[in-house]
């Protein structure tokens, strides 16, 4: 067990993938000490493996494209000032991939303040017929980072520890980690084990499977169809992927078939343009999290036993503010950023830092007690 460096610390983040690391940044930055754990290291799940595009979401007028318009206009500022070398910013050319999304393409191109054109003819050329023919829109600036290399960079200075965590409790107005001790945990846990009763809290894996190859065609821009296809910040590297496959899961006993995952993501990339002469040089694999609902999750967790104690009656349906449930002691979730991870994570944690120093309110939105009434009407 690591002996603590600071004791005790302002913040422990426990999970570090993009989520984490982008926390640990904005805490480390605001001037508090901040002790980041991940038993598996750094970005060493699904933001690791991440295709970590600085995209729009193509989304219908609502609450969740507001947040995404906003978060993206943030995180492309962010990377651009604060990780410019491992961030390539390139236009991106976004394809529907059935008729439904061509629809949300459509919707989106005119109600959308963002600078978008007419796909320009060198790149119509690259194109297959199927995505020619298929509605789309051509933003001027698109961005896609290192997702290993800014989330290590993103940590560097923040006490690390690499432990697993069996047990989290609270004493003395200071959460125990190990024989870590801090006033404030964040957890950035992602789809992993939850360390707390907190199964109300509505949380999908999503397995995501990426490979980096050579490849003799030239890639002009960042493209998303069946699967994005994008230059890297490594010169004359193509990423593809990642996937989205909610049927696999780590948790289970039967291996991921690497060669199938490679075969699907160049299946797909086919549907999109021809690649040539194509050497696939690394695979990156991991489980992301997303929320049931879309939203992220950004707010303090409901400690369940305590809130149904007090309020029986939640089992048969009556309805409470949730401003009146128990809440977990200056604990705050980060989590359910689904494929969006790189595009949320500077917008979640701007607010998280402005939360924990300023003790300004968070978005109810976000708050993870938004699933808690309907699940203990379950119970």
């Amino acid at each position: 067990m690591p002996t603590s460096k600071i004791s005790p610390y302002d913040v422990i983040i426990i999970g570090a993938g993009i989520n984490g690391c982008c926390s640990a940044y904005s805490l480390a930055q605001a001037g508090l000490n901040v002790a980041l754990i991940d038993q598996g290291g750094i970005a060493s799940g699904g933001s690791g493996a991440a295709g970590a595009f600085i995209s729009p979401k193509i989304s219908k007028a609502g609450e969740l494209k507001e947040i995404m318009s906003e978060a993206h206009v943030e995180a492309l500022a962010f990377y651009t000032s604060h990780f410019p070398q491992f961030t390539l910013v390139k236009p991106l050319l976004h394809i529907a991939n059935s008729p439904k999304e061509g629809e949300k393409v459509e919707s989106f191109k005119r109600e959308s303040h963002l600078k978008h054109s007419n796909i320009p003819h060198k790149i119509q050329t690259l194109l297959s017929d199927e995505a020619l023919h298929s509605a789309s829109i051509y933003f001027d600036m698109g961005a896609v980072v290192d997702a290993q290399g800014v989330c290590h960079a993103m940590a560097e200075g923040v006490d690390f520890y690499p432990m697993r965590v069996e047990q989290l409790t609270h004493a003395d107005g200071l959460w125990e980690v190990g024989k870590l001790r801090s006033k404030h945990l964040v957890l950035a846990i992602g789809a992993y084990p939850k360390l707390l009763p907190i199964d109300y809290v509505g949380l999908r894996g999503i397995w995501g499977h990426r490979i980096d190859i050579e490849t003799s065609t030239h890639i002009p821009c960042i493209l998303h169809h069946h699967v994005s296809i994008s230059p890297t910040t490594k010169e004359g590297i193509v990423a593809i992927g990642a996937t989205h496959d909610v049927h696999y899961s780590p948790f289970l006993l039967e291996p991921y078939d690497v060669e199938q995952g490679r075969a699907l993501l160049l299946e797909k990339a086919s549907k999109t343009l021809k690649l040539n002469n194509i050497n696939i040089l690394n695979d990156y694999m991991g489980l992301r999290s997303g929320s049931n609902d879309y939203l992220p999750m950004l707010g303090n967790l409901v400690d369940a036993e305590a809130t149904l104690e007090k309020f029986p009656h939640l089992r048969h349906g009556e309805k409470i503010n949730p401003r009146e449930f128990v809440y977990y002691p200056n604990l705050t979730m980060v989590n359910g950023s689904g494929g969006y991870g790189f595009v949320l994570a500077p917008y979640l944690s701007k607010r998280l830092q402005e939360h924990l120093t300023t003790d300004s309110s968070l978005n109810p939105l976000l708050s993870p007690s938004r699933f808690f009434q309907r699940w203990a009407k379950r119970k």
